[in-house]
C-alpha cells in the first residue's frame, strides 16, 4: 500500500480535513469556494488553465506550498471501522445516503467533520466522518458514519468509486491532465488553490 508523507497525506484531505479547514476559513474571510473539474490546457508558471467540464475555461493561481495527489483505488475491505471517509452521496430511501463516490484517508488519518451539499450532480452531498459501524448483505455494504455525533447511513453499491489519496508531483500538471481543484474566488473575481488532484494512472478524480 502507498505510504503518504505527511505533506501529502494533509493535502490529500483534499476534500476532506486540510481543504475543509482552508475552505472554512476563506468562507470566514469572504471568499466563496468554487470547484473545478476539467481538463488541464496549459500551464505557465503559477497559472493552471483547465478545459471545464461545462465547456468553459477556467484560470486558477497555483499557491505555495503546493499540495499535488493522485488517486488509487480502494476494495472495499479496506473500509473497515474507524476509517475516515469523504463521501459523495445521493438521497436514499429511509434517511439512507447511496454513495456516488467515496474518498478513504490513509490508515490513522482523521478526517474534519462535514456534511453539506455538493456540486457533482443535482442533489448530492459531502459527507465526512468516521466509520462506526459496518452492515454486509448479499450485493452492498452499509456504512455508518458519525457527523457531529449524528448516526448517518450509507449504502455502498457496486457503482461506487472508491479511492485513496496518494502522492503525486506538480511535475503532474501537463496539458491533457484530468485534475479536480477546491479552489478559492478572490474579491476581484480570481481563482487560487494550493492542492490539486490530478487523474493519474486511469484513475480519475470521481468527485
Amino acid at each position: 500500500m502507498p505510504i503518504l508523507t505527511r505533506r501529502a497525506a494533509l493535502g490529500a484531505g483534499a476534500l476532506l480535513g486540510a481543504s475543509a479547514s482552508r475552505l472554512t476559513a476563506a468562507r470566514a474571510q469572504g471568499a466563496a469556494p468554487s470547484r473545478v473539474r476539467g481538463t488541464i490546457v496549459t500551464r505557465e508558471g503559477n497559472l493552471l488553465t483547465v478545459a471545464t467540464r461545462d465547456g468553459g475555461r477556467a484560470v486558477v493561481t497555483l499557491t505555495e506550498p503546493l499540495t499535488v495527489v493522485a488517486l488509487r483505488r480502494v476494495a472495499l475491505p479496506e473500509i473497515t471501522n474507524g476509517s475516515s471517509l469523504g463521501v459523495v452521496a445521493e438521497p436514499g430511501p429511509d434517511d439512507e445516503l447511496r454513495a456516488v463516490a467515496i474518498t478513504v484517508l490513509p490508515p490513522g488519518q482523521r478526517i474534519r467533520e462535514v456534511q453539506e451539499a455538493w456540486d457533482l450532480a443535482p442533489n448530492t452531498s459531502m459527507n465526512n466522518g468516521a466509520v462506526e459501524a459496518i452492515m454486509e448483505s448479499r450485493d452492498d455494504r452499509v456504512v455508518t458514519l458519525n457527523i457531529f455525533g449524528r448516526s448517518v447511513r450509507v449504502r455502498i453499491t457496486p457503482q461506487t468509486a472508491l479511492v485513496m489519496p496518494i502522492p503525486a508531483s506538480p511535475a503532474d500538471l501537463a496539458p491533457g491532465t484530468v485534475v479536480f481543484i477546491n479552489a478559492v474566488r478572490g474579491e476581484d473575481g480570481r481563482l487560487s488553490a494550493s492542492r490539486v488532484t490530478v487523474g493519474k494512472d486511469g484513475v480519475l478524480p470521481p468527485i
